[in-house]
């Protein structure tokens, strides 16, 4: 009974919205969430069996859970599970299975978002080789622009970084590549509405302070490339 519900994978997992999803992660997801059920039915094996009193029961949630926990990586989700077992008195549902999948700072030896924001906005070196309190935060930092770092202000530039640094923060979790490019998410207009205003703050910033210095911005567009990325290096 037990080994038919750990194998029957073609039930559990069979998702028609995941059609963007290569064969190698659906079948990763497969093996985690098929792995986080049997975790469970074996620490818990009578609480489990109310749960889920059926072969179809167990199929049914499966199918519900997979929905809910994909967002998360399959390694996420089976670190959630042995977390489970650590952590609750109780039988886990999905709820607290979502709760555990998120990401925690504290526990990677990272900072919350917004200490990192600041940290990455006074910090008096803008290299690698600073001692941060995370690589995390020196990443996030050169992804926004320390030149949006700079001269924005908190409101504009807080949620471009607080998106980067996320980002990276869940590869620190998940054991991914940090330096991966991070690609502007399409869905998300607040961000990217952001990133334009704060942009176009920046160029207007610069075109004035070459006006000062008596260069025309427009007429001498190499020179004001050559401002920009000056202050870029800063």
């Amino acid at each position: 009974m037990k080994t038919s519900r750990s194998t029957s994978t073609s039930q559990a997992t069979n998702p028609s919205d995941s059609q963007s999803a290569s064969v190698e992660q659906k079948q990763q997801y497969r093996y985690a969430v098929n792995g986080l059920f049997t975790l469970l039915e074996d620490a818990y094996p009578l609480k489990f069996k109310r749960a889920f009193p059926t072969d179809d029961d167990v199929n049914r949630a499966k199918r519900v859970w997979y929905q809910s926990l994909k967002e998360f990586s399959p390694k996420r989700i089976m670190l959630a599970g042995q977390k489970a077992l650590d952590t609750s008195k109780f039988f886990p549902d999905l709820s607290d299975l979502r709760e555990l999948c998120r990401l925690r700072y504290d526990e990677m030896g990272l900072k919350e978002p917004l200490q990192a924001y600041y940290e990455a906005c006074y910090s008096p070196d803008q290299t690698r080789n600073y001692r941060w309190s995370h690589i995390a935060v020196y990443l996030a930092a050169r992804q926004t622009g320390w030149m949006t770092l700079r001269s924005e202000e908190q409101r504009l530039a807080l949620p471009i970084f607080e998106r980067n640094y996320s980002i990276i923060c869940n590869r620190v979790l998940d054991g991914e590549d940090l330096e991966a490019d991070i690609l502007l998410g399409l869905e998300d207009s607040h961000n990217k509405d952001a990133v334009r205003i704060a942009n176009e703050q920046a160029e207007q910033q610069l075109r004035k302070r070459m006006e000062k210095q008596g260069i025309d911005p427009d007429a001498g567009r190499s020179a004001f490339d050559k401002l920009k990325e000056s202050l870029k290096t800063r």
